[in-house]
């Protein structure tokens, strides 16, 4: 060290007084560097709901500060859901004070907290708003409350997790509302800050929520258009496992047809949907079915023909959508509610919605099992005796060669057994307040009640939505199916075949040959030797998001994709007469569908001078691909090798199709509803459609809607009779974008007919028209609402439809080097009425009985053709001036009770016994006059039961089974016929209804009003019970309900028609000679013509349990 230096040095380096200095630095800074690591430390608090001064005391223990406030701040926040996890305490307070608005001062290691000072007179609320449905599941919270001071235009709405904050004046009254919800009024000196408000879901019919479009909902009370909604109490209580079947006799102006009638033409059954009834040409030019719309994406259903194309066997893609997973349907009809889907709501728009998750979790798995048997209500065909007795008065015993005449075989037993029916289903729901959810998966197993037929399904569901922040929700749907079909069709062969042969030869195999060596065809033996299987699998998705931009401000993107790829396997056996001709051969089918679509819509909604007002603005772009591959092979080595690619490519022929559509689309909607007397809308679209000509590819559709509840105005007498009464009114026009995107664009054929060196080439088939334009229909709705004693609601409703330039293949000059081209050239009409009345018809502490009447009635009218000349198609007619499915027979009289000859009548109305075309006219047509379903629902305690009855009156249907199975002795001994034959004619004077027995004469199996059949029914579609267990017993088990079902459908149908019996003399001795029981004849009548498939008896059982 060096003294001298000291010594030199200023007083404040001397060690004494810098080893002070340097100590008080130190301690300045360790403290400096304590308050610092306070304010710096991370504070963490988790979301679990928990009294507010448990919060302040962990806020306490992380930061090491206290607390002082004011007791009124913990009284007005008891409870309090926050998550900190921030760096410092400075930034858990701010957070923390805006939560609780707050103000907060920091004073060496003491929080202050003190309120904020409020205007003079008011009030700052903070609350959470969540709904209760009444379904068992604890409330959820909603976005999109209103929150409103009442008596004037300040509004707010509750974001993405329930929350609202609202500065209202202290001697307000808020008024807090949600659509399909008991609105709560609450004085605000009342109110609490962070004030937990519940809604309570309506029981009202009026406040029933109508899902209109794009996610948009309305009240009933409140709507303009027309729509029905099913919800799932209506689907519980059916057992139809096809969505389209679910509609029938439930929603008014809905038909639902098998497309096969009696003929059983396909291995599984066809069905057609129509909304008051077709707006387009009959034949499948353009589509008369209704859009499907699930989760707002259109779903596929098969273009004209509700089938998949390329499959030689369809089957309807509105199978693989599993009913269980649906939560509502809704059906819309008119212009207001259809305009906004434009180019495809001219035909309706049904809308489906899945389920969600709400509430606490909640898993749950259900089992139902039946049995399918054949109805006894089928075609009825001669038994053994019967027949051999017609064969021995014919004369005609002698040639039955080897067939033993003491063989007694029911074909229709060998076709048909007992099937069977299982569906398990496992769903998990609920939500938090980030994430909501929807989980299932299920498995399908039937095998139907004609043989060689069943179906394996596996699908998945997953339903998803979780909040990002309070104004962000991420929405998405996904659903996947794989379907397994084994298919046989036996077409009308148990119709065909004589009862005098056996299906069995000495071993006990399937014969193909009957004893004298005549040909069976579609014999049960072709199950085991032949091989028709198909697979499909579906995918149907969304993905999008919501954004409140602001209160009453939300934009929507939806992004959805429909995908179905469908392969089809067929083998006919080298071995049977399928496939002998050709050594073997084999079909090989494959086809995809891709529906893209995109949408965006910005929604605002406002309260403004008394009344709501609502906006939506879109876009909607979509994209639909159709592409099928198929081959065929034949002479094959042997009958186990079934691949086309192992035959020579001399053997084998393969064919591809394509069709690729698209569609962009500008929407809008606007509408107002004043102080819920008065309701407008106005809606408008605009398409851009690849389907049309060059120079008219865009159409435009809009629609205006109003509505007067006259009961809520203020001259309107307080009464318990007629409490509420609405009258309203649409107008507006849609369009039909749905055929063949050929139609313009022209159709060239490529094959080996027009060859050119050896080489195939290509013509075109159809020319170019650039002019080919829209169809438009232009839609008047009118309705009238009303409710009495405050129990029974009923809405009556009337509309005409008019169909302009609709679409038809008109023949054209042949200077055009074309015969026909498709052109606008039709126009059709559809005018009725609908009728729906629903209420309590007894209410009691534990009994209850409410019922659901539905009445429809619609008429067709053809009002243009191409150069009005008529279309006739086999047996009906296209006319100007009627219904578009008119019937064109020649008249049926009767036989003549002298010859027992057939007899017609001829355009003058006299009499004839010979048969002529010429002859026929417009005799009827097939829409009933009027139709419907009554639906009654009775709960009892813990019981509950349904029935529900369908209906129809009217209309006409030709006969073709019996007029190809009733053939009057003709070919009798090919095979067996109808039962309608011992009604023949047999001696002078008998009045009979069939004609003499001849196996040569075919004029009397002609075309004629004979073979027409009046429609009019009353079925009895379903019957359902079921009871749900105590509480006490689900507690002891730990489960949250048990409720078991028992189900039965297609049970029974009745004709107004009597046995024709009482029109034959000597019927008694007749019977005798037939060996028949008096009274034992049965005619077949409409309800014995019906699709085998289609309206299969099923009992069923099942189980539904909740964890």
């Amino acid at each position: 060290m060096n003294e001298k230096l000291f010594k030199r040095s200023p007083a404040f380096l001397n060690p004494e007084l810098l080893s002070v200095k340097l100590t008080t630095l130190m301690t300045i800074g360790l403290l400096s560097c304590s308050i610092q690591q306070s304010f710096a430390q991370r504070i963490h608090i988790d979301t679990t709901k928990k009294p507010l001064k448990t919060v302040l005391k962990q806020i306490e223990e992380q930061s090491g500060y206290s607390f002082v406030y004011d007791a009124g701040i913990v009284e007005n926040t008891a409870m309090i859901q926050i998550s900190l996890d921030e760096d410092g305490i400075q930034a858990a307070l701010s957070k923390l004070s805006k939560e609780l608005n707050v103000e907060y001062k920091i004073v060496n290691k003491t929080i202050t907290l003190t309120r904020i000072k409020e205007k003079e007179g008011t009030i700052l609320l903070k609350g959470r708003v969540s709904i209760d449905d009444q379904d068992g599941k604890s409330p959820s919270y909603q976005a999109g409350v209103s929150v409103a001071i009442k008596g004037t235009n300040k509004v707010t709405s509750t974001n993405n997790i329930g929350e609202f904050s609202l500065e209202v004046p202290m001697e307000a009254t808020i008024v807090v509302s949600y659509i399909g919800y008991k609105s709560r009024e609450i004085p605000a000196k009342d109110i609490r800050k962070n004030l937990a408000i519940v809604l309570q879901k309506s029981m009202d019919y009026l406040d029933e929520v109508i899902v209109t479009a794009y996610g948009t909902k309305e009240a009933r009370e409140n709507q303009t258009g027309s729509a029905f909604t099913i919800t799932r109490k209506d689907l519980d209580n059916r057992p139809a496992l096809r969505l389209d079947a679910l509609l029938e006799g439930v929603v008014p102006g809905v038909e639902f047809n098998s497309q096969d009638g009696g003929t059983n033409s396909s291995a599984r059954s066809r069905y057609s949907t129509r909304i008051r009834g077709e707006a387009s040409t009959v034949g499948g030019i353009t589509s008369n079915e209704p859009l499907w719309v699930v989760d707002g994406v259109p779903l596929y259903t098969g273009g004209t023909t509700n089938s998949i194309p390329g499959m030689q066997n369809s089957i309807s893609p509105l199978t693989y959508i599993n009913p269980n997973d649906i939560e509502s349907v809704t059906v819309l009809k008119d212009a207001s509610a259809t305009t906004i889907y434009g180019a495809n709501g001219s035909n309706g728009v049904i809308l489906i919605t899945t389920k969600r998750g709400k509430g606490a979790p909640k898993l749950s798995y259900s089992f139902r099992t039946g049995i399918n048997r054949r109805p006894s209500s089928h075609l009825n065909q001669l038994n053994g005796r019967q027949y051999l007795n017609l064969v021995k008065d014919m004369g005609m015993v002698d040639q039955l060669g080897k067939i033993d005449t003491t063989q007694d075989t029911r074909w229709a037993d060998v076709y048909n057994r007992t099937g069977f029916t299982n569906l398990h289903s496992l769903g998990l729901s609920g939500s938090t307040d980030a994430v909501h959810y929807f989980l299932s998966a299920n498995i399908y197993d039937e095998k139907q009640t004609i043989i060689g037929n069943s179906t394996k399904r596996y699908d998945v569901r997953s339903n998803v939505s979780g909040n990002v922040g309070k104004r962000l929700v991420l929405n998405s749907t996904l659903a996947a199916s794989y379907s397994k079909d084994d298919m046989f069709n036996p077409g009308n062969a148990y119709f065909q075949y004589s009862p005098l042969i056996s299906p069995f030869g000495p071993n006990g195999e399937y014969i193909e040959r009957d004893p004298n060596g005549g040909l069976l065809q579609g014999m049960p033996g072709l199950i085991d030797q032949n091989e028709q299987k198909q697979a499909t699998a579906h995918v149907l998705g969304t993905l999008g998001f919501t954004y409140q931009l602001w209160d009453g401000l939300v934009f929507t993107n939806l992004n959805g994709a429909d995908f179905t790829s469908a392969n089809e396997d067929q083998y006919f056996s080298m071995y049977n007469y399928t496939g002998s001709s050709s050594n073997g051969e084999a079909y090989r089918g494959q086809s995809q569908v891709l529906n893209l679509i995109s949408t965006n819509t910005l929604a605002f909604k406002r309260t403004i001078f008394k009344g709501d007002f609502d906006v939506v603005l879109g876009t909607e772009a979509r994209k639909e691909e159709r592409r099928s591959v198929s081959a065929t092979g034949t002479n094959f080595p042997n009958d186990y090798i079934r691949e086309v690619g192992f035959v020579s490519t001399d053997n084998r022929l393969g064919t591809t199709s394509r069709d690729k559509q698209t569609l962009l689309s500008y929407f809008g909607r606007a509408g107002y509803v004043y102080d819920k007397r008065y309701a407008i809308n106005y809606t408008y679209r605009k398409d851009g459609s690849s389907n049309f000509g060059k120079d008219v590819k865009w159409g435009t559709f809009s629609s205006v809607g109003a509505a007067w509840t006259v009961s809520n105005e203020d001259f309107w007498p307080k009464n318990k009779i007629l409490d509420f009464l609405k009258f309203k009114v649409s107008y507006g026009n849609n369009g039909n974008s749905r055929f063949n995107s050929a139609y313009a664009s022209g159709i060239y054929k490529y094959d080996s007919n027009y060859s050119y060196g050896g080489n195939s080439g290509t013509t075109m088939s159809r020319g170019v028209n650039d002019g080919l334009k829209w169809e438009t229909t232009k839609m008047l709705n009118t309705g009238i609402d009303f409710r009495l004693f405050g129990r029974f609601n009923v809405a009556a409703e009337y509309y005409r439809n008019v169909t302009h330039d609709m679409i038809d293949d008109a023949y054209v000059s042949m200077v055009t080097g074309f015969r026909r081209t498709y052109q606008n050239v039709g126009k059709m009409q559809n005018t009725g009425l609908e009728l729906s009345v629903n209420g309590a018809i007894l209410q009691k502490e534990n009994f209850n009985w409410n019922a659901t009447f539905i009445l429809s009635s619609n008429r067709n009218k053809v009002l243009q053709l191409n150069e009005d000349i008529d279309r006739v198609s086999g047996n009906t007619i296209m006319r100007k001036g009627y219904n578009s499915r008119s019937y064109y027979l020649v008249r049926w009289a009767g036989v003549d009770p002298s010859t027992g000859d057939p007899m017609w009548y001829d355009l003058d109305g006299n009499v004839t016994k010979v048969y002529n075309t010429e002859n026929r006219v417009l005799v009827g047509n097939s829409t009933p006059q009027y139709y419907g379903g009554l639906t009654n629902y009775i709960n009892y305690k813990n019981w509950n039961f349904s029935i529900f009855f369908k209906y129809s009156k009217g209309g006409y249907y030709f006969d073709q089974a019996t007029r190809n199975n009733g053939l009057d002795g003709l070919n009798i001994l090919s095979g067996n016929q109808s039962i309608d034959m011992l009604n023949s004619w047999y001696f002078p004077g008998q009045l009979a209804t069939s004609p003499r027995l001849s196996n040569t004469t075919t004029s009397s199996i002609m075309n004629s009003t004979r073979f027409l059949l009046d429609k009019t029914y009353l079925k009895l579609d379903n019957i359902s019970l079921g009871y749900t267990f105590n509480s006490g017993l689900i507690r002891k088990l730990k489960l949250d309900h048990i409720s078991v079902t028992a189900m039965a459908s297609n049970i029974a149908m009745w004709t107004p028609y009597s046995s024709k019996k009482g029109s034959i003399k000597n019927y008694e001795s007749l019977a005798k000679q037939f060996g028949v029981t008096s009274g034992s004849v049965v005619d077949n009548t409409y309800a014995n013509m019906l699709s085998e498939s289609s309206r299969v008896l099923n009992y069923s059982l099942g189980i539904n349990i909740g964890f």
